[in-house]
């Protein structure tokens, strides 16, 4: 088995991303209730936990599904201008590359092959042409799918969970090469993940939850700013908590014995139950000692777990019965057992009204 990524030819510059996309407004009785509005714009990703309807959404879009609404309204599954990838890239065991590429394909078998075997060719993939799909690595198979839903021009390309079957780092990879190659040929996409990684590398961004899409807009602007605690959590958000507005600018967290200043009034009166959060990411550990100068709420706690990834430590600190995580350069990170301070800049707390997370996606 070759290793991934497959080498393939420079890709042109990616595609401007449309100013104006496809608009889905979809409403799905079953297998899950929906009622959802978004936009698709060049690579769009629908972020959701498992069994929140991402799958069922695509397949209605495709017309294998039951559903009302636009865009395709009332046309069968042949005449929508889609290409789909089920999970799996779904190609047909007992067929060579070429022939699964060219079952999408429409014409005389020679016209055909030779229609499979220059998409092939373009993307550097000319050497899979004879092998089975069994032959192939996962991100081999990601690719054939693509060529294969690519071959009849769709306006529009839904991928459910792309990279689900692979491991991490090959995930990455494999996900960047289809995005790029998606942005090289100018197709709209629409990804159903539950993969907050994969949401971040996307053009547009739309959470789904509780049947509705809660959130969308350029990822870098969702993940900053969730806009309740149920997208936090799909987004990775690991620091979500309970509270209580004590003053405009003042958040009681009674799990840590702790008031936080917040760094403009929330919209909420005095005495509201809250959600807030944190992301791992602006936490700071310090040792314990007199409060240096500055405007960050600072919380005592002991370190109770280190997990030390190539590139970064994920260290838990128990504050009171609460457990904040924090992200750092494995040099910098505490060890377990440690006494620390806990640096929660006002600025990076967001607040939001009662509610709870979701399990965690999967």
């Amino acid at each position: 088995m070759r290793p991934e990524p497959v080498p393939a030819p420079p890709l042109p510059d990616a595609a401007p991303v449309p100013a104006v996309g496809l608009a889905v407004a979809l409403r799905l009785a079953r297998p899950v209730r929906l009622a959802v509005q978004f936009q698709v714009r060049g690579f769009t990703a629908l972020l959701g936990a498992t069994g929140a309807g991402k799958s069922s959404l695509l397949r209605a879009l495709a017309g294998l599904l039951p559903a009302e609404g636009t865009p395709f309204g009332g046309l069968a599954p042949h005449r929508r201008p889609v290409g789909y990838l089920p999970q799996g890239a779904g190609l047909f065991p007992h067929l060579p590359v070429w022939r699964n590429v060219a079952f999408a394909l429409d014409g005389p078998r020679r016209a055909r092959r030779a229609a499979a075997l220059a998409a092939l060719e373009r993307l550097g993939l000319a050497e899979l042409a004879e092998r089975m799909p069994a032959a192939l690595s996962g991100g081999q198979r990601q690719l054939v799918a693509l060529l294969r839903a690519l071959a009849r021009h769709p306006a529009v390309l839904l991928l459910d969970e792309p990279t689900a079957a692979l491991d991490p780092l090959t995930a990455g990879t494999v996900a960047a090469d289809l995005i790029a190659r998606l942005r090289a040929a100018g197709v709209p996409a629409l990804v159903a993940t539950h993969d907050a990684a994969l949401a971040a590398m996307a053009d547009h961004l739309a959470v789904l939850h509780d049947g509705a899409v809660v959130q969308e807009g350029a990822p870098a602007a969702v993940f900053a700013a969730p806009a309740g605690p149920e997208a936090a959590a799909l987004l990775g958000w690991r620091n979500l908590f309970a509270g209580r507005l004590r003053a405009a600018d003042a958040l009681e967290w009674p799990a840590a014995g702790a008031v936080l200043r917040l760094a403009g009034p929330p919209a909420a009166l005095p005495g509201a139950a809250l959600r807030w959060g944190v992301p791992a990411g602006a936490v700071r550990l310090v040792p314990p000692g007199p409060a240096a100068p500055g405007r960050d709420n600072r919380v005592a706690g002991v370190v109770s777990a280190c997990h030390v990834l190539s590139d970064r430590a994920v260290v838990s600190v128990a504050v009171g019965a609460a457990s904040l995580v924090a992200v750092m350069a494995p040099a910098a990170a505490p060890a377990v057992g440690e006494g620390v301070t806990a640096l929660l800049p006002a600025e990076a707390i967001r607040v939001w009204g009662e509610g709870r997370p979701p399990a965690s996606p999967g």
